[in-house]
């Protein structure tokens, strides 16, 4: 699994560098068709990186518990570079050359104004989207840990049962113990008097055989 996880994560890294790159690349230019065409292509490295972020996360998730730490560490430090470089093209959008970049005067003027209410509504789409990501995330992280303390109760349930059933057949062999005890109880009672018995018959043999020695 973790080979998966180290694939998606050079994947990550390739396009997170092609991100930064383009992102030098529109500070240098001055060709503002040149400029537009490189911010494109940055939107879509960053959302190459979030699928790929999406699927080491769903990756993490089928490694053991105690092993996640550091993997869950790496997945949030690659999600704050990118924000950064989120943040980066939205500054270069944001700032005062992108009246330059998308025209300006007269009738541009009016383009420009619903540009910006499309730039904003994007943005505001966008943070709804990582809000649902990040709630879907915690869903996900929840679900696993629930698992996870599904899978300990069925254990322990299993380690009662078992010791349940030891102290039953403890319980059997205790009583059969006490019924042997008893048996040779009462058979050691019974050899005492049959011991007895014989001790008498043996006196009264004696005592007769004197007496008919005695009274001849």
């Amino acid at each position: 699994m973790s080979e998966l996880f180290s694939g998606y994560e050079a994947d990550f890294n390739l396009a997170y560098s092609d991100a930064q790159g383009k992102l030098q690349q529109i500070y240098g230019s001055e060709d503002v068709d040149r400029r537009i065409e490189i911010m494109k292509q940055v939107e879509s490295a960053i959302d190459d990186c979030h699928d790929l972020l999406d699927s080491m996360n769903l990756e993490v998730q089928q490694i053991a518990t105690h092993q996640r730490s550091s993997y869950n560490a790496k997945v949030r430090t690659y999600r704050n570079d990118l924000e950064k470089v989120k943040n980066d093209l939205k500054s270069l959008m944001d700032d005062k050359d992108r009246r330059q970049l998308f025209g300006s005067g007269g009738d541009d003027g009016e383009d420009f104004n619903q540009r910006q209410k499309l730039l904003n509504t994007n943005a505001s789409i966008e943070r709804s989207s990582q809000r649902i990501q990040e709630a879907t995330r915690t869903a996900l992280e929840s679900e696993t840990v629930g698992s996870s303390i599904l899978n300990n109760l069925r254990s322990q349930r299993d380690q009662i049962l078992n010791a349940r059933d030891t102290l039953g057949e403890a319980d059997t062999y205790v009583d059969r113990s006490l019924r042997t005890l008893k048996s040779m109880t009462r058979r050691m009672a019974t050899n005492k008097l049959i011991t007895y018995g014989i001790i008498a018959v043996l006196i009264m043999l004696i005592f007769l055989v004197l007496y008919s020695k005695f009274s001849g």
